[in-house]
């Protein structure tokens, strides 16, 4: 019962979270101004991912989860509100704090590991996978709906391999948590966005989903396996990098060259349909990846080929569309 009563609280401070910034966002400056790379075409207010953090502060509090995973996810969401969504860090400094909380983390939890109950992998690869999952989100929100979608059923994922894994209940229930605060901001964020997560919420979920799954792994294959809850955004973020380094751009410049973006943008799919394409296919990724486990580390590697093969395709039509569009 008291879970349950812990996961409405979290859709409610979802739904105030975003509730509140359309109500003083203007107000406080936190308005997200249309500029060429952006799609969409008027200001909406951002930082709505701050009923998120609250949300993610609050379970962590009665959950009992440990400090080090609340306290640099606190850290992240504070430091990209204040350097992401009012006013702006460089590319340098950015990377400091998410470097900075991801190895807070980590070090803090080979600690738990010698104590022999956690899954270990060298700190630095997993601090590059927890960055650069941080910052893939952050890039991914650029649409209605789709980064709260994404992180409705990645953490669902979560939640349902956690079970089947025998994880720790807390965290299972955790990972309900922040699903539901995804719901409440979506009442105010899809179909139509009148309020975007900003930096605050979209760095603060990548954080804590790739955090959850190194925290929540009890071997390498289930890392492989709840890492592709997110696989979408992954596959569209690298799939673009290496489009751009082709054609020599910065990766660091702003663009509009994801296939979200170019669905949206060129080919004039509404957001919402793109978004909900996106959420679906994750799913279907996600339980394609736990039903294979069974079978084996190849059977997952499999799986991944077969979905990448399939999402590259698709992505080399869309670019050949968008261009004809052109």
């Amino acid at each position: 019962m008291k879970e349950i009563i812990l996961i409405f609280l979290c859709f409610f401070l979802g739904l105030a979270g975003a509730w509140s910034l359309i109500c003083f966002g203007e107000q406080i400056g936190m308005m997200d101004l249309p500029n060429r790379r952006s799609s969409h075409n008027k200001q909406v207010c951002k930082g709505a991912g701050i009923g998120l953090l609250f949300a993610i502060l609050v379970a962590s509090f009665f959950l009992k989860i440990t400090h080090f995973l609340w306290f640099p996810a606190l850290a992240i969401s504070v430091a990209s509100l204040w350097g992401g969504d009012r006013y702006k860090l460089t590319v340098k400094q950015r990377l400091f704090v998410h470097f900075g909380c991801s190895l807070y983390f980590l070090l803090f939890l080979s600690e738990t590991i010698k104590m022999g109950s956690a899954f270990y992998l060298p700190i630095i690869p997993l601090a590059v996978f927890i960055v650069g999952t941080s910052n893939f989100y952050n890039f991914m929100d650029g649409i209605d709906g789709i980064a709260g979608i994404s992180g409705l059923i990645g953490f669902l994922l979560l939640a349902s391999y956690g079970q089947y894994i025998d994880a720790d209940p807390n965290y299972i229930t955790f990972c309900v948590c922040i699903s539901a605060s995804c719901i409440g901001f979506l009442f105010f964020n899809f179909p139509k966005a009148k309020v975007f997560l900003g930096d605050v919420g979209s760095i603060l979920i990548g954080f804590i989903f790739s955090c959850l799954t190194i925290l929540m792994a009890h071997s390498a294959m289930d890392f492989l396996i709840m890492a592709g809850f997110m696989f979408p955004f992954y596959i569209d973020e690298m799939s673009t990098m290496v489009v751009r380094i082709k054609d020599r751009e910065s990766l660091i410049i702003a663009h509009r060259r994801h296939i979200y973006q170019l669905l949206v943008n060129e080919m004039e799919t509404p957001h919402w349909l793109v978004s909900l394409g996106y959420g679906i296919f994750q799913a279907v990724v996600g339980l394609s990846l736990i039903a294979v486990q069974p079978f084996g580390i190849w059977a997952i590697f499999s799986t991944y080929f077969m979905y990448s093969m399939l999402f590259i395709i698709i992505s080399l039509f869309v670019r050949f569309k968008a261009h004809a569009y052109r």
